[in-house]
């Protein structure tokens, strides 16, 4: 629904409602626009003048009364990604003020899907190879929709993953079904394993200073980001040990 997508980004429900409005008449006066968005004529006026102080909403006189028409969509596409690359520029700054000298380990959790989602989008940022533990058929389901774009980022930021999965025809499948084609084929390896043995249930992912947990079971939507040195480094021996192992157990 486009008015929730609106809000996603940004607008409040009624803004949104009020923004799409004006948008589909074409500009109007502030009772039309109130009685099609079904908001109360007083609340309308407010949310408009709300609107046009984000830019996005201007007005003209027709007799004496105030026209109101919307800008183009492209206007608050533009101002997303203006305020994107401002937030791009701060980054820098941001993360220099966690690098103090006694670092103490933190921990996030996240839930719902969009958490699950914010956890992934976190691996992105890496800036060493990704590695450890997950099962691809049911990540498969978990996230159909996210996975090429996710796995498209993966390549362009030229992150190298090594992963241990379960095996199954969907799980061999992944790799075609969600990375771009050409994409180079150094940087994803897979080792297989018998689902009987090894089904795993979650997804880790080991990464930098970083360790996250991320539930694959639909009924269960919760994940946790570890930033600890100690941890990480513990965490990478465990997988590069369970890496070597693996060959012994690898599918066929």
């Amino acid at each position: 629904m486009l008015t929730d997508d609106l809000s996603q980004l940004g607008l409040s429900t009624e803004e949104a409602k009020v923004y799409l409005t004006v948008l589909e008449l074409g500009g109007s006066f502030a009772s039309t626009i109130a009685n099609k968005a079904g908001i109360p004529r007083v609340n309308c006026y407010y949310i408009l003048d709300t609107l046009k102080k984000k830019n996005l909403i201007t007005t003209n006189l027709k007799g004496n009364t105030k026209f109101f028409v919307a800008e183009p969509p492209q206007v608050l596409v533009n101002q997303i990604e203006e305020r994107y690359q401002q937030a791009q520029n701060l980054l820098p700054e941001l993360i220099a003020l966690t690098k103090v000298s006694d670092f103490k380990p933190v921990m996030r959790s996240y839930d719902g899907i969009e958490g699950i989602k914010a956890i992934f989008d976190q691996t992105l940022n890496a800036k060493s190879e990704i590695f450890g533990y997950t099962n691809l058929e049911a990540l498969d389901k978990l996230l159909p929709d996210y996975l090429p774009k996710y796995t498209k980022k993966l390549v362009q930021n030229k992150l190298k993953t090594r992963l241990l999965s379960p095996s199954s025809k969907k799980s061999r499948e992944f790799v075609k079904k969600f990375y771009p084609k050409d994409y180079p084929e150094e940087l994803i390896e897979i080792l297989f394993v018998n689902p009987n043995e090894f089904n795993f249930e979650n997804q880790i992912a080991i990464y930098d200073n970083s360790v996250s947990i991320v539930s694959l079971n639909p009924n269960e939507l919760v994940g946790v980001i570890m930033e600890s040195e100690v941890y990480a480094r513990t965490q990478k021996a465990i997988f590069n040990l369970s890496w070597l192992g693996a060959t012994a157990f690898v599918a066929q």
